[in-house]
């Protein structure tokens, strides 16, 4: 299901237009959509995520951030929302892991940069901390024109697209303003929204939908307390 969803994106328009459109879920593939990772918030709640580069189908998939949503959403999941700080290092351990210089675009522009609007996430359409706080996020201090980021450095159709790159130019794995015709790998987090609407609109999958989120909980849980067990195993024998 997946493969077919990516080969009608794939094969579709590549620059953004009128014709191009965001993708409702698919219920079926929904319920059996891929999760690479579990993380759990300070709030106690949990974020499914899926990793372009790490599924056979999309492994060497690169898209546009339109694309790269669509693909998500049709998988009741959308473009990941780095909301909180502790949300962002996750995602950089995952990007540290593998060999990619970079990820896809991950937050649309509200409007012109020269506007008070601002940056916001895609996603869960929650607002990025002001550009100019820079503790609160997490942009480059230098890009291609060795100036901090955003710098909106593509004059022809703008930068506003984010993408985090892996030590492109040597500062580490870093956010930077890009244009959302860039085709890069792409990260899909679970979409509530998403979730929602499709089991409100078909009760006859929504206990697959259940069930696939519950076997994947206990696997996770059961992963974690394995891994944690053998780390104070190994702890006692480095004491002793």
């Amino acid at each position: 299901m997946l493969l077919q969803t990516l080969f009608m994106i794939v094969c579709g328009l590549t620059a953004v237009t009128a014709q191009r459109v965001l993708a409702l879920p698919d219920p079926k593939s929904c319920a059996k959509r891929v999760k690479h990772a579990l993380w759990t918030d300070p709030l106690g709640n949990t974020h499914n995520y899926f990793f372009s580069w790490l599924h056979p189908a999309t492994a060497s998939l690169e898209v546009d951030w339109l694309d790269a949503r669509n693909v998500c959403r049709r998988h009741c999941m959308d473009a990941v929302s780095l909301e909180t700080l502790q949300e962002n290092e996750f995602i950089k351990q995952q990007l540290a892991r593998c060999k990619l210089f970079y990820i896809i675009k991950l937050l649309l522009l509200l409007s012109s940069q020269t506007i008070v609007n601002g940056w916001f996430w895609s996603g869960s359409e929650a607002k990025v901390p002001p550009t100019d706080q820079r503790a609160l996020g997490d942009w480059s201090n230098t890009g291609g024109d060795g100036r901090p980021q955003p710098d909106n450095r593509e004059d022809d159709e703008g930068e506003p697209c984010l993408a985090i790159l892996n030590n492109f130019y040597n500062d580490g794995i870093k956010w930077h303003d890009v244009a959302c015709s860039h085709e890069k790998p792409f990260i899909c987090e679970d979409s509530e929204q998403l979730l929602n609407f499709v089991r409100s609109r078909n009760p006859e999958i929504l206990n697959s939908l259940n069930m696939f989120e519950f076997i994947f909980f206990l696997t996770t849980r059961l992963f974690s307390n394995k891994h944690l067990n053998y780390e104070k195993k190994r702890e006692k024998q480095l004491i002793h």
